[in-house]
């Protein structure tokens, strides 16, 4: 590995490092998922699986218009009244 010009050996130390991380990484997501998949019951494997499934797409559905603008939906919190609503309103008096 010692001949040739320093850009093709440099070359070569690039690509031999991108083979053995990209060999790494499929390695390990493969054990990983084998290992999920026999630890994890399966998708459809009692109702209440595809219960919740449903329940969460039924949510998901409701919030369509907000989150389809890149949005996320936030709770509404009690707003004091303005200065204008407060002289406007009958006094408890």
């Amino acid at each position: 590995m010692n001949e040739g010009s320093l850009l093709r050996r440099t070359l070569v130390y690039i690509g031999t490092f991108v083979l053995g991380s990209l060999t790494f990484v499929g390695v390990t997501s493969l054990v990983l998922v084998s290992v999920a998949k026999t630890v994890l019951p399966p998708h459809g494997a009692d109702g209440s699986a595809s219960d919740t499934a449903e329940q969460a797409e039924g949510e998901a559905t409701t919030g369509t218009s907000k989150s389809a603008l890149g949005r996320t939906s936030r709770s509404k919190r009690p707003r004091p009244p303005s200065p204008a609503e407060r002289e406007g309103a009958p006094s408890a008096d």
